[in-house]
C-alpha cells in the first residue's frame, strides 16, 4: 500500500511548524490577544497581534476568520507605512518591522489556503511572502517561505521543485545555526526522498532530524519523526520496527492530546497490520483513525482511510463494504485534487520567476541611469552628432518606405488572414487535445476500478502457486477478465472474453464478473455447468432492466480444482480447454453458445477429469490466436499456439509465460493489437 506514504508526509511536514494545541487552548489564546487589541493604539504591535490571531484560526481550519484578520493586518500595515516620515532614523527600523509583518501575513494566509486544499492560492501567498523577505534580507523568513513552497510542490507531485526548495531552506538554516529549522528541513527532505524511492537517503534525513529533536526535547517534532520512521520502515519491509515506531508516535500524540496526530498514528498502525494479514487489528485501527479524522475534519487522512478500508473488505470478500468505502474514497479524492490545480501551480511558478527576473532587470537599469548621469556632460557633443545622423537616416528610410508601402500593405493583409486562420486552427487543436485528455484520464481511472474485480497476485500465488496469467488488454480497459473464487476445498479459476473491448467491453466484464460471484456465493453452486447456467440467467436479468434488447455477454473457460479428491471439473462457453497429461496434448470442446442472449439456450456440460501431479491446464480467450502479424500479416491461429505450448511444456510456467509474451509481441510487430489477450496456465 505504498500510495499511502504521501498522506504521512502531509502531517509530518506540518508538524515541524504547527502548534499541537487543543482547540480550547487556541481559542483561549485568541480571546487573550483580542483583549490586548482593545487597548492597542493601531501600531506595529497591533499588526503582529492580528497576525497571531489569524495563525491560530488557521490551526482551527477556519479560513474565513484567517482571511478577515490577515486583511485587517495588511490594511493597518499599509496605513502605518504611508504615515512614516521619510529620512528619519526610526523610519527605516519601523519600515523593516512592517515589511517583516507583511511577509508573515502572507505566510499565514498561504498556510490557511494549504490546509483547505487550495494549492494555487497557497503558492501565490508563499511566493509573495518570499519576495517580501528577500527584499529585507530576512533569512529566517526566506527559509520558512522556501519550506512552505516545497510543501505545496510536494503535494502536487512535483518532487524536483520540492527538493530544490527544501534544500534551499536547509542551507539557510545551517548558516543561521537554527537547529529547529535544520530538523524540519531534514524531515521534509526525507519525506520527498522516500516518495522518489530513495529509501536509504530518506532514512539518513529522518535519523538526522530525530537526533536534533531529541537534543531539543521537541515532543511534537519527535512524534513526527517517529511517524515518518514508521512509514519508512514499513516501505522497506521492516514491519516490526514500523509497529514499534508507530506505537511510540501514538504515545507522544496522546500525551500532547493531538487528535489529528492520533488519527494519523492509528491509520499507520492499521496499514502495518493489514500487510501482516492481521485484519481484525487493522480494521480496529482504521476505524479509530476514521472516528478521529471525522471529528477534526482531517479530509486528506479520510481519503486514504476509505481507500484502505475498501482494500481490507475486498480481501475479506465483503464486497458491499468494499464498494461503499471505495465510493467514499473517490468522493474525497475528487474534492481534494484535480489536474487544473497542477496547471495553476505551474503558472504560479512561472509568474514568480518572471517577476523576480523583472525586479533584477529594474535594479540594473537604475544603476545604469546613475552612471549615465555622471558621464552626461562628457557625452553631450557625441549625442548631438548621433541625433543628427539618426534624423538623416530616418529621412532616407521614410523616402524608401514610400516606394514599398503599397506592396507591404497588400502583404500585411494576406498575412493577417493567414495568421487569423492559423490562430483558429490552433484554438480548435487545443480544444480537441483538452477533450482527448479528459477522456483518457477518465478511462485510466476506470482501469483502476476494473482492476478491483481481478484476483490479486497474492491470492493467485496462495491458491495456485504453480501458475501464470498472461493478461494484455488491447486498450486501457479490457473486455477480457480473469476470475477466481475459493470455497472450502474448491478453487475456481476462469478466463473470460466479454463482448467487445475497451470501455464497452469493460462494462460488460463487470456485469459478468458480478454474476459469477453471485452464482457461487449467493446460490452456493459448485458444479461448473450449473454455475454457467446461473451466470447466464443473472446476466440476462441485469440487461433486461434496461428495457432494451441487449445481446452482449461473454465466452468463458471455467475450471474447478478439488484439492482433496484430486479431480478437476470444467465447463466452457465457446472457449475450449487445453491440457497436457503424460506428455500428451488433449482438448475438451466447449458448448457452442455464449453467456448471454441465445436463440435456443441449452444447459452447459460439466466435464470431469482425473488428474495426476504434473498435469498442466491452459484456459484462454481468442485474442492470442486471432492476432495478425508475422512476415505475411496473417493470424497466428490456434494450431500455431497448440504447437508452441507443446514445445515449451517441459519448462516452468514462469518461463512459459515469458516465451508466450515474447512470441506474441514479435509476431504482432508494428501492427495494431486486434483484441484483448488472456492465457492462464496451471500446473497441478
Amino acid at each position: 500500500m505504498q500510495k499511502l506514504f504521501v498522506l504521512i508526509g502531509l502531517s509530518l511536514i506540518l508538524s515541524s511548524g504547527k502548534h499541537f494545541a487543543q482547540q480550547s487552548i487556541l481559542k483561549h489564546e485568541i480571546d487573550s490577544i483580542s483583549g490586548l487589541l482593545k487597548a492597542d493604539h493601531g501600531d506595529t504591535n497591533t499588526v503582529k497581534r492580528l497576525n497571531r490571531i489569524a495563525r491560530n484560526y488557521s490551526y482551527l481550519y477556519m479560513l474565513d476568520s484567517v482571511t478577515r484578520y490577515v486583511d485587517a493586518s495588511l490594511r493597518l500595515n499599509d496605513q502605518l507605512n504611508q504615515k512614516l516620515q521619510r529620512g528619519t532614523g526610526s523610519e527605516k527600523q519601523i519600515r523593516y518591522t512592517l515589511l517583516k509583518a507583511k511577509g508573515n501575513s502572507h505566510s499565514v494566509m498561504g498556510g490557511a489556503f494549504y490546509e483547505s486544499g487550495k494549492y494555487p492560492e497557497a503558492l501565490k501567498s508563499h511566493f509573495t511572502s518570499l519576495k517580501i523577505f528577500e527584499s529585507v534580507n530576512n533569512k529566517r523568513g526566506i527559509s520558512a517561505a522556501y519550506g512552505n513552497i516545497g510543501l505545496v510542490y510536494y503535494f502536487q507531485g512535483n518532487f524536483k521543485e520540492a527538493l530544490k526548495n527544501h534544500r534551499a531552506s536547509l542551507k539557510i538554516d545551517e548558516e543561521l545555526g537554527d537547529k529547529t529549522g535544520i530538523a524540519t528541513a531534514f524531515n521534509n527532505l526525507g519525506i520527498v526522498y522516500a516518495d522518489q524511492g530513495d529509501l536509504a537517503e530518506a532514512m539518513k534525513c529522518h535519523e538526522a532530524s530525530l537526533k536534533i529533536k531529541k537534543e531539543l526535547n521537541d515532543q511534537p517534532g519527535l512524534a513526527a519523526s517517529y511517524n515518518n520512521l514508521g512509514r519508512l520502515n514499513y516501505k522497506m519491509g521492516n514491519y516490526n520496527e514500523s509497529l514499534k515506531n508507530n506505537m511510540e508516535c501514538l504515545k507522544l500524540y496522546e500525551a500532547l492530546e493531538d487528535e489529528e496526530g492520533m488519527a494519523l498514528s492509528y491509520f499507520n498502525l492499521g496499514d502495518v497490520y493489514f500487510v501482516q494479514k492481521k485484519y481484525k487489528e487493522a480494521e480496529q485501527s482504521f476505524m479509530q483513525a476514521k472516528r478521529l479524522s471525522l471529528k477534526v475534519n482531517y479530509r486528506l487522512n479520510l481519503k486514504f482511510i476509505y481507500q484502505s478500508l475498501a482494500e481490507l473488505y475486498k480481501n475479506r470478500k465483503d464486497f458491499k463494504k468494499a464498494f461503499e468505502n471505495q465510493a467514499m474514497f473517490i468522493l474525497y479524492n475528487d474534492s481534494i485534487s484535480n489536474e487544473e490545480t497542477k496547471k495553476q501551480t505551474i503558472q504560479m511558478q512561472m509568474t514568480y520567476d518572471f517577476e523576480k527576473k523583472e525586479a533584477v532587470a529594474d535594479a540594473e537599469h537604475k544603476k545604469e541611469i546613475e552612471n549615465q548621469k555622471v558621464l552626461a556632460h562628457e557625452k553631450n557633443r557625441k549625442q548631438t552628432i548621433i541625433i543628427a545622423v539618426t534624423i538623416i537616416v530616418l529621412l532616407l528610410v521614410m523616402i524608401f518606405a514610400a516606394f514599398i508601402f503599397r506592396s507591404l500593405r497588400t502583404t500585411r493583409k494576406q498575412k493577417a488572414v493567414i495568421e487569423s486562420q492559423k490562430s483558429e486552427v490552433e484554438h480548435q487543436k487545443h480544444l480537441v487535445e483538452e477533450k482527448q485528455k479528459e477522456i483518457i484520464d477518465s478511462i485510466t481511472y476506470a482501469k483502476r476500478l476494473q482492476k478491483a474485480i481481478l484476483p490479486s497476485d497474492e491470492d493467485l500465488r496462495k491458491h495456485l502457486p504453480d501458475s501464470f496469467v498472461l493478461y494484455q488488454p488491447k486498450d486501457i480497459v479490457a473486455g477480457d477478465f480473469y476470475w477466481m473464487h475459493v470455497s472450502n476445498d474448491l478453487v475456481f479459476i476462469a478466463a473470460a472474453d466479454s463482448t467487445g473491448h475497451g470501455v464497452p467491453g469493460a462494462m460488460v466484464s463487470v456485469v459478468c464478473s458480478n454474476a459469477l460471484n453471485r452464482a457461487v456465493d449467493e446460490f452456493q453452486l459448485s458444479d461448473t455447468g450449473q454455475i454457467l447456467d446461473k451466470t447466464r440467467d443473472l446476466v440476462l436479468e441485469t440487461f433486461a432492466k434496461s428495457g432494451e434488447e441487449i445481446k452482449d455477454g461473454m465466452d468463458i473457460s471455467l475450471l474447478c480444482i478439488n484439492k482433496v479428491a484430486n479431480v478437476i471439473s470444467w465447463s466452457g462457453a465457446n472457449n475450449q480447454l487445453w491440457y497436457i497429461q503424460n506428455e500428451t496434448f488433449k482438448e475438451i470442446k466447449a458448448n457452442k453458445q455464449a453467456i448471454g442472449k441465445t436463440d435456443e439456450p441449452k444447459p452447459f456440460t460439466t466435464h470431469k477429469i482425473e488428474v495426476n501431479t504434473g498435469d498442466t491446464f491452459y484456459l484462454m480467450t481468442d485474442g492470442y490466436p486471432d492476432q495478425f502479424g508475422g512476415p505475411k500479416g496473417k493470424k497466428y491461429k490456434y494450431k500455431s499456439l497448440e504447437e508452441k505450448l507443446i514445445s515449451i511444456s517441459h519448462l516452468t510456467l514462469t518461463e512459459q509465460q515469458e516465451i508466450l509474451t515474447s512470441v506474441f509481441n514479435n509476431w504482432k510487430g508494428d501492427l495494431e493489437q486486434v483484441d484483448d489477450v488472456t492465457i492462464i496456465g496451471i500446473k497441478i
